[in-house]
């Protein structure tokens, strides 16, 4: 069992490091990290050599560790990846300025949910998760647009990796529960939060879907409603399916 462990145990250790490395935004000595971390001087000296040949770390002349030029090259990879923000932006903007409500673009890692833009409401609540918070998917309409999209048995086994922890009175804790949730969403085209994440929030979101037809991102709005069967915020669901469309559509996206 320890000879299985041992690799995951060392990338662990190497991304703890980086971690270190790009929080003190200067270079640091190896009995420093030593010191943060309470490994031996040998242990993160085996790792910082591997990943130096790399270039994933760079060792200056004083021979203090920083960064390396591979992580920024990483960096612009992932960047061109996210340039669906430029593409969508007008497109959140208009339906911003059409439901009144703070609308965002999200993106599924792993287990949880990235905003990776975001439009506020024009009546200046600040309701929606700023550029970068993750999310949890199985109390967001967003989160459940990504569920929605798996086949069953990955949705449940993506979402057995973190606890369904309740956020609030509404929020559903149970793989029942969250199926029948996700069955709704692929019937309607969209996806509900219901005061589940944040209380006395509604939320609605609706699946971007690329050249392929995989569903990459999604888009929704929250905000403040008497319900989530209002008309109004049915009004803005509709909307919001037809912005998803649409950037659906400059992704490449043939129906």
């Amino acid at each position: 069992m320890s000879h299985e462990n041992g690799p995951v145990q060392s990338v662990a250790k190497a991304l703890r490091l980086l971690d270190l490395l790009m929080e003190a935004h200067q270079p640091l000595t190896l009995a420093a990290l030593s010191e943060q971390t309470g490994w031996p001087k040998s242990t993160i000296h085996g790792l910082l050599s591997t990943m130096r040949e790399s270039a994933v770390v760079d060792q200056q002349s004083d021979g203090r560790y920083c960064l390396g030029v591979r992580l920024f090259e990483y960096g612009c990879a992932v960047g061109a990846s996210w340039s669906v923000s430029d593409l969508a932006k007008p497109h959140l903007q208009h339906l911003a300025s059409v439901t009144g409500q703070s609308v965002f673009l999200s993106l599924l890692n792993r287990s949880e949910v990235i905003t990776i833009e975001q439009v506020q409401s024009r009546a200046g609540l600040r309701v929606v998760s700023e550029v970068g918070t993750r999310l949890p998917l199985h109390c967001t309409s967003q989160g459940k647009v990504f569920l929605s999209a798996m086949a069953d048995h990955e949705a449940k086994r993506v979402l057995s990796r973190r606890t369904l922890e309740p956020y609030t009175p509404k929020t559903l804790v149970t793989w029942e529960e969250l199926f029948r949730v996700m069955q709704a969403a692929r019937e309607n085209g969209y996806a509900v939060e219901d005061g589940e994440y944040r209380f006395g929030l509604c939320s609605a979101s609706a699946p971007v879907r690329d050249s392929s037809g995989a569903v990459r991102y999604a888009v929704g709005f929250v905000g403040m409603f008497d319900s989530a069967r209002s008309p109004d915020f049915q009004r803005d669901i509709d909307l919001t399916c037809a912005a998803a469309a649409q950037i659906s559509t400059a992704l490449g996206y043939r129906a």
